[in-house]
């Protein structure tokens, strides 16, 4: 949001020049690509989606969504270096405009005050975006993308909260206590200094003396009648004292029905060291059997006094145990070596294992074959980094592992 304004000219090859786009009602019609602006011109919107003050002019595009999915808007371009650019999204019309979001800088600290904004979108939705002068009103280029998000879940699932795209789309974000905080994914902090980034979904403070309410939803899994299932939760707190607790439910709403109560756990104790919040993250193991087959979600609810911490919820994994007996832990281990990137099995009193199943995070198999030793050892080194839902058999029963790749 520097105050100098700067000069340049950008020109790309196939971009649109626009000049009829002084207000809403001219918005001009753009797809996905790069759009040319020659100046800042036109109309100023009233309505501020940014929390920046009112502009004095701006110029207007219409974009009409072809998928369902996230539509990403920036300015954050090569040819815009050194800009200084101020972004507002719309849905509604012209005469009923609703904010969807704004963005003034990219990264003000590293002083990258361009714009960007990626927001979820519906076939055929019409969504205005409009840049204003208030910094400067001079001509730049700014490009639209869309991406198609499914949120078609299918069990074995291992959530890592990797991927802002299906997070913003396919799960239920309900801030019930009304304070503007709400659940969010984060994908770019790296906890431990490892140089390797930590994914999770986190829910922050609320203004002491109110009552956290925030409540995370997954998309539905179709769950088979009496079929048991396992649902494991990785968590952790820090910045003060956090409440989580879970249910299964029958919809896409808190108000849904809750077939069963995962856990409740009260004042999880603070962790400081950002390098210790998921080696040392709190685990929670359940299992529940629904009576009727049908489309059910793990709902998360943040609870209890504002003014506490903000709660990092590393995994959510469900699985079908199928009725199969775990074999006993008693001599069994297992190690994972991330710097040769092998697994170690290990049985001492059991039998050799006789076989391993491994899934990724999308649920796909990628290993399925039989073993026969008592210390076996796994490559993984030809697999994508991220979770690896691990099964292990010995003569009919089996340990679920679950392996993190990095």
């Amino acid at each position: 949001m520097k105050k100098i304004t700067l000069l340049f000219i950008c020109a790309f090859a196939f971009s649109f020049i626009s000049y009829a786009q002084n207000d809403c009602a001219s918005a001009q019609a753009v797809t996905a690509g790069t759009t040319t602006i020659t100046a800042i011109d036109g109309t100023a919107p009233t309505l501020i989606c940014d929390g920046e003050p009112a502009a004095t002019a701006g110029e207007w595009f219409a974009f009409t969504a072809t998928i369902d999915g996230v539509l990403k808007v920036t300015s954050d371009l090569p040819a815009n270096s050194g800009g200084d650019t101020n972004l507002h999204i719309y849905s509604g019309t012209c005469g009923a405009l609703v904010c969807i979001g704004g963005n003034d800088d990219v990264d003000l600290a590293g002083q990258n005050y361009l714009s960007e904004l990626t927001f979820e979108i519906t076939t055929g939705s019409v969504y205005y975006i409009v840049f204003d002068d208030r910094w400067e009103a001079t001509g730049f280029d700014f490009q639209v993308t869309e991406t198609a998000v499914s949120c078609n879940y299918s069990l074995p699932y291992a959530e890592t909260f990797d991927d802002n795209n299906t997070f913003m789309v396919c799960y239920e974000k309900e801030d019930v206590d009304g304070d503007g905080i709400s659940w969010i994914s984060q994908q770019d902090l790296d906890l431990d200094g490892d140089g390797t980034p930590e994914t999770f979904a986190t829910n922050g403070n609320s203004a002491a003396g109110a009552t956290k309410n925030d409540w995370l939803i997954s998309p539905a899994f179709t769950l088979d009648a009496g079929t048991p299932y396992e649902v494991v939760s990785r968590f952790n707190t820090t910045g003060g004292s956090g409440s989580l607790e879970a249910f299964i439910i029958d919809g896409p709403t808190y108000t849904a029905n809750q077939v069963a109560t995962l856990f409740s756990n009260a004042n999880i104790p603070d962790v400081t060291a950002f390098a210790d919040l998921e080696t040392q993250a709190y685990e929670e193991m359940h299992q529940f059997t629904p009576t009727s087959t049908g489309d059910y979600h793990i709902a998360y609810r943040s609870f209890g006094a504002g003014g506490t911490g903000f709660l990092l919820l590393f995994d959510s994994n469900i699985t079908s145990t199928l009725s199969v007996d775990e074999f006993a832990s008693d001599g069994f281990s297992y190690f994972y070596d991330k710097n040769t990137d092998v697994l170690k099995l290990e049985s001492t009193i059991h039998s050799g294992f006789t076989a391993i199943q491994i899934h990724n995070i999308l649920g796909q198999e990628i290993v399925n074959r039989p073993l026969s030793n008592k210390t076996e050892y796994i490559d993984l080194s030809s697999f994508q980094e991220g979770v690896l839902l691990t099964k292990v058999f010995i003569d009919g029963k089996v340990k679920v592992l679950k392996i993190i790749k990095h």
